[in-house]
């Protein structure tokens, strides 16, 4: 019987900058291999072929995308023997635990560099395209971030916090019912969704598929979405609950989804970018509505017309520089993999099966 695989973003464009969680990821394994070297798409390819080898031999996996380029693999994680394949040059991740728990594998001397000299004047002229482009999406990005505070001090200020603290209270008596277990919870760290150079994307239909129970949280921004979430995740663990928290694509300290794997529940934040609705089928799929305790004025419903246009503006210009940043990343790997030799490149990959 193969395993399954379940996918998460390695990385997110966050308004704050880069975010990845891959330290924290680290910490769950027994053995972590670091793929070192300049990499193009040849590494992704690696990474999904031991991903397929080991779903192949029952094992269950995790992949970890790359925002900038669909389909393309920073990560695998090998769950049951608890083993994770990390390319860990870009973003630099360096092991901390050589000669027990980390091994390195280097594909530097797999590059040719005559070939690379016959592009450094084209790869250097990319180089500093990217670099712009990054800059660009980033700094929109952030502007974004600084919109959408406005956004929720608007509504916080219209919130009847006491009847969001029942409301709160009465869910986590329904979820936890009492229940507490003889262990300590262990935490864990995630990624679901991210800006991508096609928009927002996320992954968290598949992160979801066994699931029981899915609480979809409807309410503004700055209602208490990700604080409700925080609160959840530190009670269960309190209860012996293991905890997954998974984290915002957007702003690096809000969390968008607590999955309690042993009740077989999430809890979401289900507005946009990811907006979702219970699924006919799917009996456990239930609405959490805290929209209904923000009463706003007609000033304020007023303003957040033009602070939703300027943020959905900001997204957009963040969006079109990410797609130009995109491109001029991907010309650059696509140089890097025509440079690579082959033969040494399957000598050093052969280490990893």
């Amino acid at each position: 019987m193969k395993g399954s695989i379940t996918k998460y973003f390695g990385q997110a464009m966050t308004g704050q900058g880069w975010k990845d969680l891959y330290k924290d990821i680290i910490k769950e394994a027994k053995e972590v291999y670091f793929l070192k070297g300049i990499f193009g798409f040849n590494a992704s390819n690696l990474l999904k072929e031991i991903g397929y080898h080991y779903v192949n031999k029952g094992y269950d996996i995790e992949f970890f995308y790359d925002p900038l380029f669909e389909n393309t693999v920073q990560a695998t994680f090998v769950k049951g023997i608890d083993t994770f394949f990390l390319q860990s040059s870009k973003p630099s991740i360096e092991p901390t635990q050589l000669g027990t728990r980390d091994k390195v594998i280097s594909f530097y001397e797999c590059l040719d560099e005559s070939i690379l000299i016959q592009h450094g004047e084209r790869l250097k002229q990319l180089s500093e395209e990217a670099e712009k482009w990054h800059d660009q999406c980033f700094a929109s990005l952030q502007m974004a971030i600084q919109i959408h505070d406005e956004w929720e001090e608007a509504t916080q200020q219209h919130m009847d916090w006491n009847a969001l603290n029942e409301q709160r209270k009465e869910l986590f008596d329904q979820i936890f019912n009492g229940m507490l277990l003889n262990k300590t919870g262990v935490l864990t760290h995630r990624l679901f969704g991210t800006l991508t150079p096609d928009g927002a994307k996320d992954f968290l239909q598949n992160i979801t598929r066994n699931l029981e129970k899915r609480y979809f949280i409807k309410g503004l921004p700055g209602t208490g979405k990700s604080t409700m979430l925080k609160q959840l995740a530190q009670d269960a663990l309190k209860r012996g609950f293991d905890v997954q928290k998974i984290w915002c694509g957007l702003d690096s300290k809000s969390i968008d989804m607590v999955i309690l794997p042993e009740l077989k529940l999430c809890i979401f934040d289900s507005t946009a970018p990811h907006e979702y609705f219970p699924e006919d089928g799917r009996a456990g799929d239930t609405i959490v509505d805290i929209a209904k305790h923000c009463q706003l004025s007609l000033e304020t419903e007023a303003k957040l017309q033009n602070i939703t246009k300027e943020y959905r503006k900001a997204i957009l210009i963040a969006t079109n520089y990410a797609k130009l940043y995109a491109e001029a990343e991907k010309e650059i790997r696509e140089i890097l993999d025509q440079a690579t030799d082959f033969s040494k490149w399957k000598k050093q990959s052969a280490l990893l099966f």
